[in-house]
């Protein structure tokens, strides 16, 4: 997507992308993702001249805990992840939606936490 937005022009370019590797963070494996093959692809991305901001949508049962991580303090990284959050009772216990960013990146992470059993009326 990174080079068709540059050689063709193009304004907007989107990546559905399986399994985004969510759960491991700069420093490790966990969860099961052994790399954040999302985070790989928005640092590429930003790395590339003419991509200024890239926005990740994390829809999960779980929070991308890793992803969050990697981006919090990032001006450039947009990370909206909607997950299960019941407290510390479920993996990773961790996207509150206090969890906003910081430094550079505060108010650029925005975790939507939905109710265990949520369904069709939570979203």
């Amino acid at each position: 997507v990174d080079e068709m937005l540059m050689e063709d022009g193009l304004q907007r370019g989107l990546v559905l992308c399986r399994p985004p590797g969510h759960h491991a963070s700069r420093a490790r494996s966990s969860g099961f993702c052994l790399v954040n093959n999302v985070a790989i692809a928005a640092a590429y991305a930003l790395s590339c001249e003419g991509i200024e901001r890239v926005l990740i949508f994390d829809w999960d049962v779980h929070h991308g805990q890793g992803t969050q991580q990697i981006f919090e303090q990032s001006d450039e990284v947009l990370f909206i992840s909607f997950h299960r959050h019941d407290g510390q009772s479920f993996y990773p216990a961790t996207g509150s939606p206090f969890e906003i960013g910081c430094g550079h990146g505060k108010g650029l992470t925005v975790n939507v936490a939905l109710p265990q059993g949520f369904e069709d009326l939570a979203l």
